[in-house]
């Protein structure tokens, strides 16, 4: 029981190391978004002004796609609806996730804190 609370917690650990915008970042391109890099102080400077961190829609032609500006990387990753709405998919998978191994994390610290009463917090205890 110990051995897979610790692989959990582990893995926990190392999913909260990555930093919040890459994981995003990870997710739009597992979705099929592409990534532009700036290249020119122009697209650099205009990278800045886009809203950073965040997937934001515009409409082009007609057309909606979304776009995600990082100014730290200068890069900016473009998404079609599909690709956005695949995006969102991954993205509640992962939350989902991330919960299970919060809730795995905390039924381990219960284990080891009430682990001195044995059996008596078991059923029937209520």
């Amino acid at each position: 029981m110990r051995l897979s609370s610790l692989i959990v917690l582990l893995a926990a650990i190392t999913l909260t190391a990555c930093s919040h915008i890459h994981r995003k970042q990870q997710l739009m391109s597992a979705a099929g978004f592409k990534t532009v890099l700036a290249t020119t102080p122009a697209q650099v400077a205009q990278l800045k002004t886009l809203p950073q961190g965040k997937v934001t829609p515009l409409v082009k032609n007609g057309k909606t796609l979304f776009f995600f500006a990082d100014s730290q990387d200068n890069c900016i990753m473009i998404g079609t609806q599909k690709q956005y709405q695949q995006y969102q998919q991954y993205a509640l998978q992962y939350k989902i996730q991330q919960d299970k191994v919060e809730a795995a994390s905390l039924n381990a610290d219960a284990d080891y804190e009430w682990g001195a009463w044995g059996g008596m917090m078991g059923p029937g205890f209520y």
